[in-house]
């Protein structure tokens, strides 16, 4: 089961990891992506937005245009119906199309050169500034259909025009990190499952009753323990344990061979039972059979044959166990003979 899940872990892991790192390095610890100045060739009166243009509900944008200086301007932010009426009979630039972070598409319209009246008496405006070489608006976005509209103040015409565009989401750098991690997360869990699935025991696959396939679970590996006549364990092989075991069964097996049976300690059936003729013609009582033989009891098992160890004692007194290979290199002391 874990398998299954490691891959898809990780691949959500991974493009979730990616789309938060993205927003956290273009919206930057301020949640706000800034694209600009840029220059906008026109001469006209006025630059607006067409309708549907500016979409991005709740969306928080700033709007800083500039011209060249003791040059009035005037930016605001309004309801597109009141945006175009304002400006229907004046030559404007309109932008068709916006895309982020900037890519535009304009067209003239033609109109007079002055706008109706003055756009700072106007009280319909959502967000407005005005001033002599630039102005900014900052907002957000409302539900309605909106435009934003870069107007000349007085005698004056937009030559020289940058505008500067920023836009941010509220809290999306911390969603944006957020995403980051838990994507991480998904990552190391995916890792896990995978190591879990490559460490997990192996299983041998047998033929079934039924054809299919069917697990069976790893032996676990035997330690063989001897334990010799002084009470020291030594560990043994599988083949050592089995010799010493043959051993152990010879030496019980030769013990009971001699025991009688109760059939072959009783009397001869051909000799029992029958009466015995005399030369004048009298029989005679047969004789009586002898008592079977009882049954010996089984004698006590055999005391299991132990290994013998060899011992040597440097001169220092510390005993050191050897082999029967190695025992021709010291010399024999039979314990007696020292005493």
């Amino acid at each position: 089961m874990g398998g299954r899940l490691a891959w898809p872990a990780l691949v959500v892991g991974v493009l979730l990891s990616v789309a938060g790192l993205a927003v956290v390095v273009v919206l930057g610890p301020d949640s706000r992506f800034t694209t600009g100045p840029h220059e906008v060739d026109t001469d006209a009166a006025a630059v607006v937005t067409a309708p549907g243009v500016v979409s991005y509900r709740g969306l928080q944008v700033d709007v800083l245009v500039e011209v060249p200086v003791n040059k009035p301007v005037f930016v605001g932010l309004g309801n597109t119906v009141d945006v175009q009426d304002y400006v229907s009979r004046t030559q404007r630039l309109e932008v068709t199309s916006f895309r982020v972070p900037w890519t535009v598409r304009t067209r003239e319209v033609e109109g007079g050169p002055a706008l109706p009246g003055a756009p700072t008496a106007l009280d319909w405006w959502i967000a407005e500034s005005a001033g002599l070489g630039g102005a900014s608006i900052s907002a957000s976005l409302p539900d309605e259909s909106v435009s934003v509209a870069v107007l000349a103040v007085g005698a004056s015409d937009l030559s020289g025009l940058t505008v500067t565009f920023a836009y941010g989401v509220k809290g999306g750098f911390g969603l944006g990190l957020g995403a980051v991690l838990v994507g991480a997360g998904l990552v190391w869990v995916g890792v896990l499952l995978r190591r879990d699935t490559a460490l997990a025991p192996a299983r041998v696959a047998a033929p079934g009753a039924s054809g299919g396939e069917e697990e069976v679970e790893e032996v676990e590996e035997v330690v063989y323990v001897f334990v010799d006549e002084r009470g020291v364990e030594h560990e043994i092989s599988e083949d050592e344990a089995e010799r010493l075991q043959a051993r152990l069964d010879l030496a019980e097996q030769a013990g009971r061979d001699d025991v009688p049976t109760a059939e072959a300690a009783g009397p001869d059936s051909s000799t029992v039972d029958r009466p015995v003729e005399t030369a004048s013609g009298e029989q005679t009582p047969p004789a009586p059979a002898p008592a079977p033989a009882t049954p010996m009891a089984d004698p006590p098992a055999p005391t299991p044959v132990q290994d013998v160890v060899y011992v040597f004692v440097d001169e220092d007194g510390v005993e050191h166990e050897v082999s029967a290979d190695e025992l021709a290199d010291y010399e024999v002391v039979d314990e007696e003979d020292e005493r």
